[in-house]
């Protein structure tokens, strides 16, 4: 018994601070004039990307430093979805701070973002494009 009650208190310690209680959205609960409402911390970004020009591509995936510059969505790289006007898009949240990516489209063609001019050396001759979030 002694073996169950360590094992449930090592449980519960593991769990991250404040797991389990419910923080109300400032915006909704709090009173009028509740400062809660002013300062609620925001702590993301959402970014919309696009690629036009690909209608006719199997794929067009996301990857970058935040996704450990995976290859494929099986290892993590985010895909676009196609629309009806031929544009690949995608929306991605990304957590406050500066991001290198690349667009891959049908697997094999690494490109930097055409429609963003923030850009870096990628280190093999290309570039990599720059995403910053400052919420």
């Amino acid at each position: 018994m002694g073996r169950i009650a360590c094992i449930v208190v090592l449980f519960a310690a593991c769990r991250p601070p404040g797991y389990g209680k419910h923080e109300p959205d400032a915006s909704v609960d709090a009173p009028a004039g509740d400062a809660r409402a002013i300062d609620a911390p925001v702590t993301g970004c959402d970014h919309a990307f696009r690629l036009d020009g690909h209608a006719t591509s199997s794929s067009v995936w996301l990857t970058g430093d935040f996704t450990s510059w995976a290859g494929d969505p099986a290892t993590g790289a985010i895909a676009f979805q196609l629309g009806t006007d031929g544009g690949w898009t995608l929306t991605h949240t990304f957590a406050a701070g500066t991001y290198q990516y690349k667009l891959i489209i049908d697997g094999t063609q690494w490109i930097a973002d055409p429609t963003n001019p923030d850009q870096v050396d990628d280190g093999f001759g290309g570039k990599n494009s720059l995403y910053t979030c400052q919420p």
